[in-house]
């Protein structure tokens, strides 16, 4: 899924509904095992859209800002992974939606930052929140509060991204680990996903309890009998999300 909003693919509400509206209809397709979220041009995303924030209010962007956290939860709550691709910058709204894909990938070139500070105002999709599921709490404050932009290696070095790559050999090296993750039997890597966004949620406790739930059902599944016997028969599993 490439998100087209030149020059930098500001996120304006508009294209928020868009990514919704494309993420639901990823998730009612089980032929979909896994997904790529990327941008067009030299940005992933650039952050909101200002020229819009100069149009509307206090009540406006109380709704501008829930209709991207909708969009956010989408993908947060998708069936299947989402594997963000910075093909450029990710700042402001930009580093709020990669916290809500399941982990990213990186261009070398890309620059990630909660940059709204600098405008006078605070993320409004979840950023102050989602930050410290990523981050050490005093390393996601030092960003909310100076709105330092990280060079890629930067990001990685303080594990807010998973790789970093040649902008050239980004969307192949994505390609390669949705392939992978398509190999695996499907029902376990949605119920891998649902087991681990739960625990962010939830206590670790109540994280156990529900994992026990999640794994014990894939017993009465016919890909886990498929995954057990091709196994103890040495040949490639052929799941069928049954």
């Amino acid at each position: 899924m490439t998100i087209d909003n030149p020059p930098v693919n500001a996120l304006h509400p508009d294209v928020a509904d868009a990514i919704a509206s494309a993420v639901s209809t990823v998730d009612k397709d089980t032929d979909y095992r896994s997904m790529i979220l990327t941008g067009k041009g030299r940005c992933f995303v650039a952050g909101g859209d200002i020229k819009y924030f100069t149009s509307i209010d206090r009540r406006g962007a109380a709704e501008m800002a829930l209709r991207v956290q909708e969009m956010q939860e989408r993908i947060f709550s998708l069936r299947v992974p989402v594997i963000a691709a910075l093909n450029g910058h990710a700042l402001g709204g930009g580093l709020e939606l990669l916290l809500s894909c399941d982990f990213t990938m990186a261009s070398s070139a890309a620059k990630i930052g909660m940059t709204e500070v600098s405008l006078g105002l605070i993320p409004g999709a979840g950023g102050t929140q989602m930050l410290f599921t990523a981050l050490p709490a005093g390393t996601a404050k030092r960003l909310l509060f100076t709105g330092d932009r990280l060079t890629a290696e930067e990001a990685q070095r303080i594990g807010l991204i998973d790789s970093v790559h040649e902008p050239d050999q980004l969307l192949a090296a994505a390609l390669t680990v949705c392939e992978r993750i398509n190999k695996s039997g499907p029902l376990a890597v949605e119920a891998a996903k649902r087991s681990a966004n739960y625990r962010l949620r939830h206590s670790l406790d109540e994280g156990h309890r529900r994992e026990v739930e999640i794994f014990s059902a894939l017993f009465d599944t016919e890909d886990h009998r498929e995954g057990i016997t091709a196994f103890l028969e040495g040949r490639v599993p052929a799941y069928r999300r049954r």
